[in-house]
């Protein structure tokens, strides 16, 4: 029976809380009122983690794969993913769209971890592998936190009337639950792929895991109903319908990128839900490759492409508050508090086709 590959337990905690620290210290705390002010510190700290293990070397006799390993597949993803990375910088830079950049780090993230699935399948290095499977699990959550993010850009720039919930509220609220998301994921990818602490130590990162995977299955479900109630009410209520039959390529962008990464969830949900300790060798989708990139790479590949094809950046307005009927929207006294639009001279999409 093939088991994972059993490493030495690392002391990531403490340097994470040491990273935590330094951040706060070395910048104002205001600076993080806002969930997804933390996305770059968060990114930052599972990178480090990362390069910490980049550093430990293991025996090359260890049996990290049950198949042997695909070496042109990694490189062929890596290498679309690394074109929609170059595509979605030039447009993003293009745009000045700063509220593109989550993708960004998703993009890298799946860059990084299929170059190192391929090193790893050369040389058989059980740290490059643990990158590897960390990236490549937990990614799709910062892409998740993108279709967040522009949806709340849509339902600002639509207005108020249209949506039951405030824009403000829906994105932070989600963000947050994301970044709960992408820390359960890696720990929970982390510990069963490192095994050090044994079947128990295996099990309770598999749990992990699985509770981050059906989290994000259950926030993006409901996330998608609020977006749909919202497409729908704005085309019943809103007067602008040009405007609004102008954003309808971004609706769609954003269901087809939706149900991909709600799908690739669930089938790393049953993936992990179905695996057997005790008979690992008789799990079909632990012992075969190709449902890694059939249903994982391919659709988070298709769903990072679309918003290449349909770039938020066209539809939406540069400045954030600015709103389809030229109003812009005003203070408000508490995040989650809706406001008071106040009238703006200035109507005018930036950053268009």
């Amino acid at each position: 029976m093939h088991s994972p590959p059993m490493i030495p337990h690392l002391p990531l905690f403490p340097v994470a809380v040491l990273e935590i620290r330094a951040g706060l210290t070395t910048s104002k705390l205001k600076r993080y009122k806002n969930p997804w002010d933390w996305l770059p510190l968060l990114t930052h700290l599972l990178t480090l983690i990362h390069l910490q293990i980049l550093f430990i070397l293991f025996s090359n006799n260890a049996r990290i794969f049950p198949y042997q390993p695909n070496k042109i597949a990694p490189l062929v993803f890596a290498a679309a993913f690394s074109l929609s990375l170059v595509v979605h910088i030039f447009q993003a830079y293009k745009a000045r769209a700063k509220f593109m950049l989550v993708l960004i780090f998703a993009t890298a993230f799946q860059i990084l971890g299929y170059l190192c699935r391929k090193i790893a399948a050369e040389n058989g290095s059980s740290g490059i592998f643990i990158v590897s499977q960390t990236c490549i699990v937990a990614a799709p959550s910062f892409s998740a936190a993108q279709d967040y993010m522009i949806i709340g850009r849509m339902m600002s720039y639509v207005g108020p009337e249209s949506t039951f919930i405030s824009h403000s509220i829906v994105t932070k609220l989600f963000v947050f639950i994301d970044i709960v998301c992408v820390l359960t994921q890696s720990t929970g990818i982390a510990m069963l792929t490192m095994g050090s602490g044994g079947p128990d130590s295996m099990s309770t990162g598999r749990g992990i895991l699985i509770f981050g995977l059906f989290l994000q299955i259950a926030s993006f479900v409901i996330f998608l109903f609020i977006a749909i109630l919202f497409d729908r009410k704005s085309l019943s209520l809103h007067r602008n319908k040009i405007e609004l039959k102008r954003l309808r390529p971004l609706f769609t962008a954003f269901y087809i990128s939706a149900v991909l990464i709600i799908g690739r969830c669930v089938y790393r949900a049953i993936e992990f839900t179905m695996m057997d300790f005790a008979h690992l060798d008789d799990d079909y989708l632990f012992t075969h490759e190709w449902p890694i990139y059939a249903l994982d790479g391919f659709p988070i590949l298709i769903a990072t492409v679309v918003f290449n094809i349909c770039n938020p950046a066209w539809y939406l307005p540069r400045k954030k508050g600015l709103r389809m009927d030229g109003s812009q929207e005003g203070t408000r006294k508490h995040w989650w508090s809706r406001v008071k639009t106040a009238q703006s001279q200035e109507h005018m999409m930036e950053g268009g086709r």
